[in-house]
């Protein structure tokens, strides 16, 4: 029988706090959202002065990098191969959550996804702070062990 680990609520709010940090230091507003191994949300964070959507973003990252097991970076890139092949497009995966946007990653804890990180609203700027950044930071602060998984190969 397989035992299914998640993560535990005080490392989702230490994931989103250290995301919040980082945008703080480079003077930028984010979201950051962290769920289960479901895609439920465990803890997020809208940051003063971003509008509803961007964590809803935020919430769609975390959530599809959650459920298929891999950043939303390399689903991006493993979709560009699908289209090629004929198929039609995301809106096909019959789930609305789902989402190609950077910035989403899915949490590996010995070897099994955990949970995920999405944060939204640092896309690339002139201090070259992206979404991915913050998620790196987030994931970070989960300590050793953890990585995150950016594609099939």
């Amino acid at each position: 029988m397989q035992e299914l680990r998640t993560l535990s609520l005080d490392e989702a709010q230490r994931a989103v706090e250290a995301a919040l940090a980082a945008a703080r230091k480079v003077n930028k507003a984010i979201c950051a959202v962290v769920v289960d191994h479901n895609g439920d949300i465990l803890a997020c964070a809208r940051m003063d002065g971003l509008v509803g959507r961007y964590i809803k973003a935020a919430q769609r990252k975390a959530y599809t990098a959650a459920v298929f097991t891999r950043d939303t970076l390399g689903l991006r890139d493993w979709w560009k191969e699908k289209e090629a092949e004929g198929h039609q497009g995301p809106h096909d995966w019959n789930d609305p959550m789902l989402t190609t946007l950077p910035g989403g990653f899915a949490v590996v804890h010995g070897g099994q996804v955990v949970g995920g990180i999405g944060c939204s609203g640092g896309t690339f700027d002139v201090e070259g702070t992206r979404d991915v950044d913050f998620a790196e930071s987030a994931l970070g602060a989960l300590g050793s062990g953890f990585s995150h998984r950016s594609g099939w190969g």
